[in-house]
């Protein structure tokens, strides 16, 4: 974890990079939620407001839910085997592990420009220049707020201020999560000074969901079921529910956290057999002592104590969920 001396000099070292950078690309991994979204916007607006030319280039759509946040329209979706544009910084924000780019992982890893990380997860993979990592912020979204706090400039915008918040809120379940502390709601505050309008944000993000969506939920609660007397929790949405219900890949943000609502459950597990690629996908959620990164870490993936991912490209849905509850049993306390 990060010091605040150390992670001083990691805000330097990222601020020098982008002060000589004329042209910027930035990017955030697959699948991209609220606080890939919001991060990346927040950081175009602020470059952009400082005469840089910047581009946000995704590896997958924009959620429907945060294309109401400022430029968000602006957004472009990479074609495979399209060159990436000529750019003398890129910046990865959200995650630190180039697979988890999609199809950018090749180019963005070839690329001769510079490269630039801001997370906020455990482990980064060694890939770029320069490291702006601290696991003990909240999101990427406050992570972020901090650097521009310490780079200066024109970063006190309402459009900075409302990506930053969708960064922040969504990442932490509505300020839900262990990692919610006071210095958070301080940033928090200042954002809504800058003009953050809580309520229709709520409305937005967590308000507006689609029909579709409201069904793949009630369907996918009823696989609910509880293992090691009733300590694991695995929930099940199969490509089959996706299929005929019209529902898309975005629709299961939020889900994994159901997990956790049973009485008694230290560790939620959501498998997912996404409609337009291969493999399962797997979040993990707990709570106490129970922590996940580790076992999201047996299936390739990795992620936070409390809240990680995985991608498993071989065997069934049924085998891959056998397999992990199986191995959650190590995880308990």
């Amino acid at each position: 974890m990060s010091t605040r001396e150390s992670l001083q000099q990691q805000f330097e070292q990222a601020l020098r990079q982008l002060c000589r950078s004329r042209t910027v690309l930035i990017t955030t991994h697959v699948h991209p939620d609220g606080d890939g979204v919001g991060s990346a916007l927040a950081l175009l607006h602020y470059l952009e407001a400082q005469g840089k030319q910047a581009r946000i280039l995704l590896p997958s759509p924009v959620p429907e839910v945060l294309r109401f946040l400022p430029a968000a329209e602006r957004i472009e979706q990479y074609r495979m085997q399209e060159p990436l544009p000529s750019v003398d910084t890129i910046v990865v924000v959200d995650t630190s592990e180039p697979h988890r780019l999609g199809a950018l992982a090749e180019p963005v890893l070839a690329s001769r420009a510079a490269k630039v990380v801001f997370d906020h997860h455990l482990a980064p993979k060694p890939f770029a220049d320069i490291y702006v990592v601290d696991p003990a912020s909240s999101a990427t979204g406050e992570l972020l707020w901090r650097f521009f706090c310490y780079a200066g400039g024109p970063y006190r915008r309402r459009e900075v201020a409302e990506a930053l918040y969708a960064a922040i809120v969504t990442d932490t379940g509505s300020f839900a999560f262990s990692r919610v502390t006071a210095e958070l709601h301080r940033t928090v505050a200042e954002l809504l000074e800058l003009g953050v309008n809580p309520e229709q944000m709520h409305e937005q993000l967590f308000s507006s969901w689609s029909l579709a969506r409201m069904r793949l939920l009630g369907e996918a609660l009823e696989t609910l079921e509880l293992y090691h007397d009733g300590r694991v929790a695995l929930m099940v949405v199969p490509r089959e529910l996706f299929l005929r219900l019209g529902a898309r890949s975005e629709d299961i943000e939020g889900f994994a956290q159901y997990t956790l609502s049973v009485r008694g459950v230290q560790l939620g597990i959501l498998a997912v057999e996404l409609p337009d690629e291969p493999g399962v996908k797997l979040s993990f959620r707990s709570r106490g002592a129970v922590v996940v990164h580790e076992l999201a870490a047996e299936f390739g993936g990795g992620g936070h104590e409390h809240a990680a991912g995985a991608r498993v490209r071989t065997g069934s849905l049924l085998e891959v969920c056998h397999r992990v509850v199986e191995r959650a049993r190590a995880y308990l306390r």
